[in-house]
């Protein structure tokens, strides 16, 4: 039972990410977004670190950040673990610009919830967030639960 709610969670709040993404007016691509959401949230990373929290290979890992350092949302330095390795993080801009396309998938999707209450809204936020965290707290200490 509880398996299949967390299944219909995931599910609601991947069309819910889709959705906002079609109605929203902002052009940054999906990959683009969701390179940038995972650097907002595990900060510094290995390209093979990305590529495995982003479930891609790592030459497409590899190119998306090439593209976001291109594009100034993302600098690579130097692993200050490991010298022979590079971690790649977000830069101001990229910060900015993910701001920037979050706000825009919120104000798209406003006017549809003008009638809902927002205490509601708000309750939902707050367990959404309860619920990734305790989710986050579950994971074996080997595997990112972000920051």
């Amino acid at each position: 039972m509880a398996d299949d709610i967390v299944v219909n969670l995931l599910v609601t709040a991947g069309r819910l990410t889709r959705l906002a993404g079609v109605i929203s007016g902002d052009d940054l691509p999906r990959a683009v977004m969701r390179a940038l959401a995972v650097l907002d949230e595990h900060g510094a990373v290995r390209v093979s670190e990305f590529a495995r929290i982003d479930r891609c290979s790592q030459p497409a890992a590899t190119a998306l950040i090439g593209k976001l350092v291109a594009d100034g949302f993302a600098a690579r330095h130097k692993d200050p673990d490991d010298s022979r390795a590079v971690v790649v993080e977000l830069t101001p801009a990229g910060r900015t610009r993910l701001t920037e396309a979050r706000r825009a998938f919120g104000e798209a999707m406003a006017p549809g919830l003008a009638a809902f209450d927002i205490d509601r809204l708000a309750r939902l936020e707050t367990d959404m967030k309860e619920l990734l965290e305790a989710l986050k707290n579950s994971l074996p200490k080997h595997l990112p639960s972000g920051r």
